[in-house]
């Protein structure tokens, strides 16, 4: 866990960076603050943090018909 304030310069640079919601912002400055990856079925914030930099993992369900 981090407090808001260790994470706040980075979700602001992300949030300028990729444009992102400020709840997403908080998730992609965690990751990047723990060099983790993200994993997302999220395509938008997937995409996004690919063009910020931070590894991340777009998951996609396969549903039976």
């Amino acid at each position: 866990m981090y407090s808001d304030v260790y994470l706040l310069e980075t979700a602001i640079d992300l949030g300028i960076t990729t444009k992102a919601s400020g709840f997403d912002v908080l998730f992609l400055a965690c990751a990047e603050r723990a060099d983790a990856k993200l994993i997302t079925d999220d395509k938008k914030m997937y995409e996004k943090a690919v063009k910020a930099g931070i590894r991340a993992e777009l998951l996609r369900w396969i549903s039976s018909p």
